[in-house]
């Protein structure tokens, strides 16, 4: 597939959406490339769209943007890695919710670092795998990365509530993160 100049295509980890008019959706992304950004998907909730189950949560997309003067279009998605296997399993929903918030409330739009790019896939396989074999310590590897104070220097007992103080935004998510006492 050639690309034009105004055309990228990436792998993205679906963040957020919320519905936008009749048929749009605004998705929150985050890639490698460009860090944590925000992209309308055009007619993605019309009965027909194949790429509507593609935009969930969690999901690990294949997707082209073409880039425009305001916000970039998503123009074709395909699907890398499903989630839709968590959606039986409260305490996976909450791991998976509380990882979208926190990268959705850190990461700003600018490539990302490889290692840290690497460590937020890590933390969303094991995730998804269950594992739960350092998992509160990558989280807290991944904040420190970012350039935050470690956690345990903080007087904050959960990660929900420092990525709050850091972002001055209340979290949404259930404070299922605490660190191991």
């Amino acid at each position: 597939m050639r690309l034009s100049s105004k055309s990228s295509l990436s792998a993205a980890l679906i963040l957020k959406r919320s519905n936008t008019g009749e048929a749009d959706r605004v998705v929150t992304l985050f890639t490698k490339e460009s860090g944590r950004m925000v992209v309308i998907a055009k007619g993605v909730r019309k009965l027909k769209s194949t790429k509507s189950a593609y935009l969930e949560p969690g999901n690990l997309t294949k997707i082209l943007l073409i880039k425009t003067k305001s916000m970039p279009i998503l123009t074709q998605a395909s699907i890398i890695e499903d989630t839709s296997d968590i959606r039986t399993d409260l305490a996976k929903i909450r791991q998976m919710t509380q990882l979208l918030e926190i990268i959705d409330k850190l990461f700003v739009e600018e490539e990302v670092e490889e290692h840290v790019y690497q460590m937020v896939m890590r933390i969303r396989t094991k995730i998804l795998d269950g594992s739960k074999i350092n998992l509160k310590k990558d989280l807290i590897t991944l904040v420190e990365w970012l350039g935050y104070q470690n956690l345990k220097e903080t007087q904050h007992d959960s990660i929900l509530d420092y990525v709050a103080e850091i972002t001055g935004k209340k979290m949404k998510s259930f404070d299922f993160l605490k660190p191991n006492s």
